[in-house]
């Protein structure tokens, strides 16, 4: 099953997103990284501004389970999933499945937050991307695949360019589109 989801960091939010994406990573082996943007608080009254991005994946977890490992991220990450204001408040981590489609597709996906919706479509501002590292790697101002080389002892591959989703099937995100 193919999965969208939306990051979300407002508490050290280079750090968070980066370890964020460090450990599906690690669990899913391949992610399809929108660039990542820098925004303002929606729903929430706070002065510290958010970093979002939109990460694509496959995984052979069904909606539920995927869900339960990404809470587990976020509460390893800092996040008190226990509070019942913890959608109200600062917080290191959110990651929200956006779409889940069997074939990679997400063409037809609405999204109600204006910076996913953006970053979907291909439509961010240049200007409020931002440059997180992974690994060494200088993520966030472009799209790009991230995959591990196992047999390169372990070694992260970034390949970043216009086009998201470079698999086989219709590129997810449609703004994405040609080199």
């Amino acid at each position: 099953m193919w999965y969208l989801c939306g990051l979300g960091s407002n508490i050290e939010p280079e750090k968070n997103v980066a370890l964020a994406l460090a450990e599906l990573l690690n669990r899913f082996g391949t992610l399809w990284l929108s660039p990542v943007l820098r925004t303002q608080p929606s729903g929430i009254e706070t002065p510290n501004l958010f970093l979002n991005t939109l990460v694509a994946f496959t995984s052979e977890l069904d909606p539920d389970q995927l869900k339960s490992q990404l809470n587990r991220l976020e509460e390893s990450l800092g996040r008190d999933r226990s509070d019942p204001l913890s959608a109200e408040k600062d917080r290191p981590m959110d990651v929200d499945i956006l779409a889940c489609s069997a074939d990679g597709r997400f063409a037809d996906q609405t999204f109600s937050e204006p910076y996913f919706r953006a970053l979907f479509e291909g439509d961010s501002d240049l200007s409020a991307r931002v440059t997180i590292d992974l690994h060494g790697h200088s993520l966030g101002k472009a799209p790009a695949t991230i995959h591990r080389n196992l047999g390169a002892g372990d070694e992260i591959i970034v390949d970043q360019g216009q086009q998201l989703n470079h698999h086989a099937v219709e590129s997810t995100f449609p703004g994405q589109q040609g080199l």
